[in-house]
């Protein structure tokens, strides 16, 4: 059914109103042809909310952080695969202290320097070892 048989068939007839007054016809209706009909401003707006609009400011952000995520996985990555064999292990002898394993395995480095690195590389909390404890000597 077109509109503009649908807007005959509703539209009352005339002298079917209360007599004397001539029906009104309304004013905000009008036949559109296919070529003249676009979507109204709210349906136009409707359509564009269920896109996705980024400004400048908001691609930059994306692509910032997803740049740091993947610099931080690729670090992470690094840090994990290391070079393989490169710290030794020593088994500690008795009488002997980590300040003198460290100043044995690690005699390119300060002594406090060498003695952390140990502690670091076995998460030891104080410098007390015990015989027969495997100590882990990070790479020189």
């Amino acid at each position: 059914m077109s509109t503009a048989i649908a807007h005959d068939i509703l539209s009352p007839l005339p002298g079917s109103g209360p007599a004397g007054v001539a029906p009104r016809r309304p004013t905000h209706l009008r036949l559109v042809g296919e070529d003249d009909r676009r979507p109204s401003r709210a349906a136009r707006r409707r359509l564009r909310a269920g896109r996705l609009h980024l400004t400048r400011r908001g691609r930059l952000a994306v692509t910032a952080t997803t740049g740091l995520v993947l610099a931080a996985v690729i670090w992470s990555m690094v840090g994990l695969l290391g070079p393989a064999g490169a710290s030794t292990s020593v088994t500690v002898e008795r009488g002997e202290t980590l300040s003198q394993i460290a100043s044995e395995q690690l005699p390119e480095l300060p002594l406090s320097r060498a003695v952390t690195a140990i502690q670091r590389a076995n998460s030891l909390s104080t410098t007390s070892i015990a015989a027969g404890q495997e100590l882990v000597i990070p790479s020189r």
